[in-house]
This record gives C-alpha cells, structure tokens and sequence, in this order.
C-alpha cells in the first residue's frame, strides 16, 4: 500500500493550523479554570513543561537521520510548529514576559534566549544551504585553513615574483601593506557574525586604481590578484555561514537544556508550596 505523502506547503499549512487551534484549546481551558477558582498556572505549568520534554526529544529525533520514523524535515516541522505552541503556552502561563523573583526572572530570560534561537536556527537552516551551493567552491569546514593557505601562497608567488622596476614595486609594495594580511589572516569574530563586501570591495578598488601606474603586461598580473580576492571573500563567506550552522546548534542544545534543568528546579519548587 503506497504512503500518500503531502506537498511541504501542504504539511507547513496543516502544522500552522494545527498549532493555532492547541493553543485556542489551551487558551479557552485556561479561561475556564480561572472563571472558576481553578488553578490555570498549574495546568499551563505542566503543559509547558511537557512541551519542553517533548521538544528536547525531538530535537534528539531530527539528530539521528538512520532511525526510520519519518523524514528529517518532517520533524523539523513538528518540533517548529511544537516551538510555536510552547511560546504561546509561555505567554498564557507567565503573568510578565521576565518572571519577578530571581528564579523566574533566569527561568524568563532562558526560555527568551532558546526560542529566539530556534526560530534564528530555522531561518538560517532555510536560507543558508541556497547561499552556500550560490558560492563557488563549497569548501568543507574542516579544509577552510587549507584552502586559505592555498590562496595565500598563490598570491605570495605572484606578487614576489615580479621584477624590480619601478612600475612593478608600485604592486609589491600594495602586496606588502594591505593584501598579504588579508590572505594570511582568518576573517575576524565580528566579520563572520556580521559578514559584507566592503573590505573586498576596496581591494578590488585599490588594485583597479594602481593600474595606470603598472606596465600594460601587468595587467593579466591584476586580474590574477583581484580573481585571488574575490576567491577568499567567497571562501570567507563560506566559513561565516558554516560556522553560524554549526555554533548555532551548540549553542541551542545547551540554552535548552540549562532551561529543563532550571525548569525541574521551577516545578519541584512549584510543587512543594503548593502543598
């Protein structure tokens, strides 16, 4: 019997649907609890607590590809649309965004920082893989180093092994002060979080510039430099998205599970004034 598969539109539409109509659920219990002298908190606790059992699991599930129970992008969109409910359960269950005391207040900021995590993680895991296959090369992480030096050394031959003349120092000594760092050194911290073409594109201008201070055969010689430059800002951009990919997981996994621990602590404590 052939398993009918839905279009990805589809499955994000019913997800979404699915999702509004839990949380108007959840929304008319929690009304209904406090109309009557219930305890809505204790509900929406649980509730959201639940949520973050099952979301961490899901997060291990989308981790092992080799277990066969539905595809991995099948369950990136339950643990997104499960994220959604959970942010939304959050709302019903704190009376502030950041919780008074201090427990509440780290428990408030936790929660804050994992979901605009996730939601930054599922923005980067749909627009990166495009960007990444749109620039040439695509270099493995782990050869980024190898491929820089390589880059490196080709520009070293070329600019050192110009003559002497006076035409040709002009294009060693630009080597020397702005391009041989600029090959050697790994893009900066502040560079790969916030990438842009401006140090690229003053190169490219600085090179273009000098031309007329270069004999005509040296022309292919610049073409050769600027081709090199434009090779190590894509290489450059590769790095930057690659290692957002890669950080970004780490650094979710853990801000999730500082938040069960801290939540554990929320309920247990929770629990014992309520008795």
């Amino acid at each position: 019997m052939a398993t009918i598969r839905l279009p990805l539109k589809t499955r994000r539409w019913v997800g979404l649907t699915v999702t509004v109509f839990a949380v108007t659920v959840i929304a008319a219990i929690t009304s209904t609890l406090s109309d009557r002298l219930g305890s809505p908190s204790l509900f929406t606790g649980w509730t959201l607590f639940s949520c973050l059992i099952l979301l961490m699991l899901l997060g291990v599930r989308r981790r092992l590809p080799f277990w066969p129970l539905g595809s991995v992008s099948t369950w990136t969109q339950v643990h997104l649309h499960l994220g959604l409910f959970t942010a939304a359960v959050y709302l019903l269950h704190a009376p502030a965004i950041i919780g008074g005391g201090k427990l509440e207040s780290t428990l408030s900021i936790v929660f804050l920082l994992v979901t605009v995590s996730g939601f930054y993680g599922w923005f980067i895991s749909r627009t990166f893989p495009a960007q990444l296959t749109a620039v040439p090369g695509e270099p493995r992480f782990d050869r980024m180093n190898w491929h820089r030096s390589q880059l490196a050394s080709t520009a070293s031959e070329l600019a050192n092994g110009l003559p002497d003349t006076s035409g040709d120092q002009v294009l060693k000594s630009f080597y020397h002060e702005s391009l041989a760092a600029f090959f050697s050194q790994a893009p900066s911290l502040g560079w790969v979080l916030a990438p842009g073409r401006t140090r690229c594109d003053r190169l490219l201008g600085d090179l273009k510039s000098m031309e007329r201070y270069l004999p005509a055969d040296r022309r292919e010689t610049v073409e050769q430099l600027a081709a090199l430059i434009r090779r190590r800002h894509d290489l450059d951009r590769q790095f930057s998205m690659q290692w957002k990919l890669r950080s970004w997981v780490v650094i979710h996994s853990c801000l999730s599970l500082a938040l069960l621990l801290a939540a554990v602590v929320h309920v247990a404590i929770a629990l014992r004034f309520s008795h």
